[in-house]
């Protein structure tokens, strides 16, 4: 598994030899090792890129993202058919029972709460707020039937950004979270996809036009990470992300957190949590790695 972020700005072509992810800009070359590489986000839509480079990316695990106009990832490739107990897995994933997918979203909810604690001790230190989302993690029932996931959430964003902050708006908060999330979101596809687990199979996420509904479970304790970390990037209200912050925002793979009681980084404990999936799904007990923020 690579370990390098790589985000092309501007190139005219991108092609592989010797194993080497070769980028062309003006008739000159740079090129980096295929197996250095875990992502590549490719921001300029006039690049040309041969299929053999694309088969490369597949070959090696690699995850290719790809942007719009307003530089927004809005297409991944990730690797197929990439481990070796694939069928074993998917049928996991088809044969898991209701009851115990229900206890597997309480244990993300609960986490999720517990992270959106953690962010606001360290950022408002809002004692009112802190104190209703420590009931509401004793209070999630299985399937979170009460739905204390988003009424914790509406309290815990206007805590952390404000009373007239509002979800989904086109600013530089929302935008940068939009941001965070589709490349934490992406490195979970990526990692569901090398464990050998079908995407489209969730646990509370089960849109029949959804291609990643497990990645939309999993990342969910990782969205509180996410907004402590735009919290500490965004200080302007430009709504357009600059080059220097979304390569800061692409690093948040890279930023240390807490995962099975050792300090790793965001990208590694994905792993973890992905492989505790696979042991849960497998033994029938709900025994998750979720990460939490460092104190």
């Amino acid at each position: 598994m690579g370990y390098r972020q790589v985000i092309i700005k501007k190139s005219d072509k991108l092609r592989t030899e010797n194993n080497n992810l070769v980028v062309i800009k003006e008739e000159k070359e740079n090129r980096i090792p295929l197996e250095d590489i875990n992502f590549v986000i490719l921001e300029d839509n006039q690049t040309v890129i041969t299929g053999k480079l694309l088969s490369s990316f597949g070959e090696h695990g690699i995850c290719f993202i790809a942007c719009n106009d307003k530089y927004e990832p809005v297409s991944i490739m990730y690797p197929y058919n990439y481990h070796f107990k694939q069928l074993e897995n998917i049928e996991y994933q088809l044969n898991l029972q209701e009851n115990l997918k229900e206890k597997i979203w309480q244990e993300i909810v609960i986490h999720k709460i517990e992270n959106e604690i953690a962010v606001l001790c360290q950022t408002s230190k809002d004692e009112r707020t802190i104190s209703i989302l420590e009931n509401y993690t004793k209070e999630v029932e299985p399937g979170d039937k009460t739905n204390r996931e988003g009424l914790a959430a509406k309290l815990y964003f206007r805590s952390l950004f404000g009373s007239d902050f509002i979800r989904f708006y086109d600013d530089s908060v929302n935008n940068a979270l939009n941001y965070c999330y589709q490349i934490i979101k992406s490195s979970i596809i990526r990692t569901l996809s090398i464990y050998g687990l079908n995407t489209y199979l969730g646990v509370n996420h089960k849109s029949k036009v959804n291609n990643f509904n497990l990645a939309y479970d999993l990342i969910e304790p990782y969205r509180a990470i996410a907004d402590k970390y735009v919290y500490a990037l965004v200080k302007d209200d430009n709504p357009e992300l600059s080059f220097e912050l979304r390569r800061q925002l692409i690093n948040i793979l890279n930023y240390p957190v807490i995962c099975e009681n050792k300090k790793c980084s965001l990208e590694y404990s994905i792993d973890l949590l992905v492989k505790s999936y696979v042991k849960t799904i497998s033994s029938g007990e709900v025994n998750l790695s979720f990460p939490k923020l460092i104190e």
